[in-house]
């Protein structure tokens, strides 16, 4: 076998044993939050932000044009002594409800985003 081939060789199976470990990885953190207890945090909102995403290639983009995706992100900062914090990705409709330095609970289950409530009633909120 000529060099290429084997350059060629170690490479996809570099790039198959990547893919596989970070497909266990996933699946490790799946279960492990499936797993864990949902745990409660007091927290203000300090930021959100929503990020628009091209997660098309090139040549997709030229044949159809660019479509955008979002996904929506808040930073929470825990009101406890140690003022940690904590940045989660979250759905749309729990991103449309939450205002910048809202006070309240947020439930997670191990990494995962559960739900956040306020204190506030809702017509204080707009």
């Amino acid at each position: 076998m000529n060099k290429v081939a084997i350059l060629g060789i170690a490479v996809l199976i570099i790039i198959i044993a990547s893919a596989t470990y970070r497909f266990f990885e996933q699946r490790k953190q799946r279960i492990s939050d499936d797993n864990a207890p949902v745990t409660l945090y007091m927290v203000e909102v300090i930021d959100k932000k929503e990020i628009a995403v091209n997660e098309r290639r090139s040549r997709e983009n030229d044949v159809t044009g660019p479509e955008i995706t979002h996904y929506y992100q808040v930073t929470f900062r825990l009101t406890t002594d140690d003022r940690k914090d904590l940045v989660l990705k979250i759905d749309k409709s729990a991103y449309q409800n939450i205002e910048l330095e809202m006070k309240g609970r947020l439930f997670m289950q191990g990494s995962r985003f559960i739900k956040f409530e306020t204190d506030m009633p809702s017509n204080e909120q707009k």
